[in-house]
C-alpha cells in the first residue's frame, strides 16, 4: 500500500507521523449480521446469540461467524431469519 499527501507543501518539515488506512478487503451483500457485542462464546467452543420472540421469551441460536465490520458480524444457521431481533447487553 502506496499512502501520499494531497499536498505535500502542507507537511512543512513532518518526516513521520502515525495514520490511519481504511479499505475493504471483501463485500459480502444480502447477509444477516447483528451487533458483535450480541455474540455468546459456548463452552464447546463455538458461537451463539440469545434470539428474543414476540413473547419477549427467549433461546440460544447456534452461528456461525462470517465477516466482521463496523461492529457488526456475519451471522449464518439454522433457525435464524431477517428481522430476527438479539439481545445484546446494556451500557
Amino acid at each position: 500500500m502506496r499512502v501520499t499527501l494531497d499536498d505535500p507543501a502542507k507537511a512543512g518539515k513532518l518526516d513521520g507521523a502515525p495514520v490511519t488506512v481504511l479499505f475493504t478487503s471483501e463485500r459480502h451483500k444480502d447477509v444477516l449480521a447483528v451487533p458483535v457485542t450480541a455474540l455468546l462464546a459456548t463452552i464447546q467452543g463455538t458461537y451463539a446469540v440469545q434470539a428474543v420472540g414476540d413473547d419477549g421469551s427467549t433461546h440460544l441460536v447456534p452461528v456461525t461467524l462470517g465477516a466482521f465490520a463496523d461492529g457488526k458480524v456475519e451471522v449464518s444457521g439454522r433457525g435464524l431469519r431477517d428481522g430476527m431481533k438479539v439481545q445484546v447487553p446494556s451500557s
